[in-house]
């Protein structure tokens, strides 16, 4: 059996968004309209949409285009947010959850519009195909306190509109080919993009709408000057009217406030070889987004060309790739052991934020518009929220996110969560007794 390689499998099979750049050794312009920070959805995403108002629009990405998760997550685009439904209800209120719902339902709607082969879809537009999957998603409890979890959110997710389906053992091990697990909550909407080939279509609309896309260039300040904000980078100064970040988890020096408010946390993904068609049947049946219900979750799904990709956290702790791909490779076996005999192909990491109630903001910090803290859901809300952002600066309405407080974190913290192996001691214990 092969060794994987450490390399991100969906890379392989999209085009490479760094062709689209402008060559390092043209100058930055002086002044332009907006300045986009990140290379990620909510910059492609916020760039496309600001170009669009005719505005010039100038990208700056720290590293290469494909450095960041935009590329490397697992594709899935769902309803639903790091938070639980019941936490939604708990802290709104049933209208109130309602309306953080239908955001997230408005979020996989409009992944599907960009996805789609109208016209005005992103295959349309740029040639690239994101290889939309409209499948919906599983979610998996491992022991019966979980599947008694997943009844009180089926309840409440229909009470909310969200078309679901709860299963007994005996069907979730028929849908889920799988025995490993006591139950499941199927949710019929959503699905699942190839994720890289959906950021190469990102760029290359937002290419095509006129932004003037550069990588490897760091931002190291924002500054309020007369009538203008001031970037300052390694490539020089830029004055603009309009500051947007997509940073997220890679947040750094340039913006220490948002450094405060996010928990940065790494993922983890292995690929499979490419599968015999009956195998992948066998491994994935009708190709639902799965994910489950543990605090150190996992995440699967087969792959357009062919393989089972399963991402997830092993640890809070420092380890090394070859160490986590290893962990991953159990588990996946552990779960489908009819992939006993299947070689690992490819291993990868990234990196997310969470913020302290796993719900995304949109927040104007010192002048500088942010979106962040998707907790996992960024496919469709990194994307949706950051059009909404430049709506909202060009005077449309607030987004919903934008309207809750986003405070500190109530600790010493600069970004680096000193705090996360501690808390993943209580997120194990809190898995053991739930699978008892």
């Amino acid at each position: 059996m092969g060794e994987p390689t450490y390399s991100v499998a969906w890379h392989g099979d999209a085009p490479d968004p760094s062709a689209l750049c402008a060559p390092a050794s043209k100058p930055l312009p002086e002044r332009v309209d907006w300045v986009v920070i990140g290379g990620g959805y909510a910059g492609l995403a916020a760039a496309r949409r600001a170009a669009a108002s005719g505005a010039r629009v100038l990208l700056l990405e720290r590293g290469g285009l494909r450095d960041g998760a935009s590329s490397r997550n697992g594709g899935m685009v769902h309803v639903g947010f790091g938070a639980a439904t019941s936490a939604l209800v708990r802290d709104f209120g049933h209208e109130g959850a309602r309306e953080w719902i239908d955001l997230s339902r408005a979020a996989v709607r409009r992944i599907a519009e960009l996805c789609s082969a109208e016209s005005t879809g992103l295959a349309a537009v740029t040639g690239v195909d994101p290889q939309w999957s409209p499948t919906g998603h599983l979610e998996l409890a491992r022991a019966p306190r979980g599947a008694a979890a997943l009844e009180v959110e089926a309840e409440l997710r229909s009470s909310l509109g969200i078309p679901v389906r709860l299963h007994d053992r005996t069907h979730t091990s028929e849908i889920a080919c799988s025995d490993r697990f006591a139950g499941s909550l199927a949710v019929l909407e959503g699905g699942g993009v190839q994720p890289a080939r959906f950021h190469a279509a990102l760029a290359t609309a937002a290419v095509a709408s006129g932004v003037d896309l550069r990588e490897n260039v760091r931002v190291r300040g924002v500054l309020r000057g007369a009538g203008a904000m001031i970037v300052e980078t390694t490539a020089g100064r830029i004055r603009t009217e309009h500051v947007f970040a997509g940073v997220n988890g890679l947040a750094d020096e340039a913006f220490p406030s948002l450094r405060r408010r996010l928990i940065p946390v790494g993922s983890y993904m292995i690929a499979t070889e490419r599968l015999d068609p009956a195998l992948l049947a066998a491994t994935a049946g009708a190709g639902e987004m799965r994910f489950d219900t543990r605090n150190f979750l996992s995440y699967w799904r087969p792959t357009p060309d062919g393989r089972i990709a399963f991402g997830g956290r092993t640890s809070f702790w420092p380890d090394s790739i070859a160490r986590i791909a290893a962990a991953l490779t159990a588990r996946l076996k552990e779960i489908h052991p009819q992939l006993s005999a299947t070689s690992i192909t490819h291993a990868w990491g990234g990196r997310l934020a969470f913020t302290l109630d796993r719900l995304p903001r949109v927040a104007r910090i010192d002048g500088v518009t942010h979106v962040a803290g998707c907790a996992g859901s960024g496919v469709a809300l990194m994307t949706h929220l950051a059009e909404q952002a430049i709506d909202w600066d060009l005077g449309g309405d607030t987004p919903l996110p934008a309207r809750r407080a986003w405070s500190p974190i109530p600790i010493p913290y600069e970004g680096r969560p000193w705090f996360l192996p501690l808390a993943g001691i209580g997120f194990a214990m809190q898995d053991r007794w739930e699978e008892r």
